[in-house]
């Protein structure tokens, strides 16, 4: 039986499309539901889209409804640039709802984005835990980041590898494992 080891490849940041994020669905017709399908639909982070979510965290939403309308506000801060009011609104959607993976995702990707490496790890480690997210991909991909970005490459390539297993085609985790050259240990 042959074994393998990695070669080691350093990567940049601007080697990296960006962390993945996970929008948590808003049911109704209010503003709520329109924050969702804003970034949802990958809005830039427009400043209406930011006031349309912060409109509905003024009205009487239920708990579940607020921490996922926080948490899709910050993804919207996060694909603006503004990372400190992204993490912000992640750290009160966790607040709310503790077991929240989806907060906890979207925290370590805003985390990795503020070069915040070990702060990330224990965010996506978090949202690891829940072995049946629909998120896991995209927790392990930023967990991919994350070692990469702090040398520990073969770490970086299984998170990548795992990532895939769970979703093929993806591109981005695609792109991440491409970047890795396995050579025969010897």
């Amino acid at each position: 039986m042959k074994t393998y080891r990695l070669a080691l490849l350093a990567l940049g940041m601007t080697a990296f499309a960006g962390s993945a994020q996970a929008q948590l669905v808003v049911q109704g017709k209010g503003d709520a539901a329109l924050c969702y399908d804003y970034s949802f639909r990958g809005n830039n982070g427009s400043r209406t889209a930011i006031e349309t979510c912060s409109d509905a965290l003024d009205q009487v939403l239920t708990k579940k409804d607020r921490a996922a309308t926080l948490v899709n506000r910050g993804i919207l801060h996060m694909r603006k640039g503004d990372q400190t009011a992204a993490s912000a609104d992640y750290d009160a959607a966790i607040a709310i709802q503790p077991n929240l993976t989806e907060a906890y995702v979207n925290y370590g990707a805003s985390l990795i984005r503020q070069r915040k490496y070990s702060e990330a790890l224990t965010a996506l480690n978090t949202a690891l835990e829940d072995t049946e997210s629909s998120t896991r991909p995209e927790a392990l991909y930023n967990r991919a980041i994350v070692m990469d970005q702090t040398d520990r490459y073969s770490e970086a390539y299984q998170d990548a590898k795992a990532a895939l297993a769970l979703r093929p085609d993806w591109k981005p985790a695609l792109d991440l494992i491409d970047r890795y050259v396995i050579q025969p240990a010897g």
